[in-house]
């Protein structure tokens, strides 16, 4: 659910706001030579970003895409137009499966504005279809789901201020709290070496051990794995969530790990899926490359 506090604006404030944002030497050169005011210049701009939409409806992807990109490639678009443009440039990059580039673009619509809810949906679209694939034997028995993503529309006549408060209530808020906190406990548990704390984060049933070992063996390498060491400390940084499902989130942290036998610092990736209103791990992957 988005939930925007925002106040219309009158016309005097918008052409106000447009001398001030297009007020810098160059620009304001440019626009002498070409003699076109701010508001005829954004007035220009709405009519190509209008004409992208109007080429998706014939579903002509490659023409909207050259007038998104022309627009994208000027440098002097208003946040909240730069946002849109950039959006629907990655949903059109998402109907081809072109998921990298995508991801590319929608974070640059986040540098406009990083709570617009359309823009993290469309982003978390394609990081829940990535983990999916990448968690397959997780999701053996569901049906992957590919990334739709949904365009983002610009009225001038509309135009708001940026930076506008915006506040976004996630569905997931409660459940990213507790596998926030899940992480650091399980951290902790680790780094006491409490073996039953540690392994009590672990699905009993679900968890997928490294290298197809069986579930008994793995949990028989982990008590040597922490009782062996006089000391362990291990340190989480960079600490990412993200919602794959109703009942699964995606941990994704730099992991440094010290003892007197071993030294290592990887990328890992928790699984953390909801079952019986608990969170537990249900996969954990290193990273070697941080990929």
């Amino acid at each position: 659910m988005l939930r925007v506090s925002q106040k219309p604006l009158h016309l005097k404030l918008i052409i106000a706001l447009f001398a001030l944002l297009f007020s810098a030497p160059n620009y304001a050169q440019q626009n002498l030579a070409n003699d076109k005011s701010p508001v005829q210049e954004l007035k220009r701009q709405a009519d190509i970003f209008q004409l992208g939409l109007q080429a998706m409806e014939r579903n002509n992807r490659d023409e909207a895409l050259a007038l998104w990109s022309q627009l994208a490639e000027s440098g002097e678009l208003i946040p909240e137009l730069a946002r849109a443009v950039e959006n629907n440039i990655a949903v059109v990059l998402i109907q081809q499966k072109r998921y990298d580039e995508a991801k590319k673009r929608l974070d640059r619509a986040l540098e406009s504005n990083p709570q617009v809810a359309t823009t993290l949906a469309n982003l978390n679209q394609i990081y829940a279809y990535e983990a999916q694939k990448a968690y397959k034997q997780v999701f053996k028995d569901s049906k992957v789901i590919e990334p739709t993503a949904q365009l983002l529309y610009f009225d001038i006549k509309s135009a708001q201020l940026p930076n506008q408060q915006v506040v976004i209530k996630a569905e997931n808020a409660d459940g990213m709290r507790v596998v926030k906190k899940q992480v650091e406990l399980w951290r902790q548990a680790w780094a006491s070496q409490n073996v039953e704390r540690y392994l009590s984060f672990y699905d009993d049933k679900a968890f997928i051990p490294k290298n197809g070992w069986s579930l008994d063996y793995w949990i028989k390498n982990r008590h040597i794995s922490l009782k062996r060491p006089d000391y362990i400390k291990v340190y989480v940084d960079e600490l990412t969530l993200t919602p794959i499902s109703d009942d699964f989130i995606r941990a994704r942290f730099y992991q440094r790990y010290d003892s007197d036998r071993f030294k290592d610092d990887v990328y890992k990736v928790l699984l953390w899926q909801k079952h019986n209103n608990q969170w537990k791990i249900v996969q954990e992957v290193v990273m070697y490359d941080g990929k």
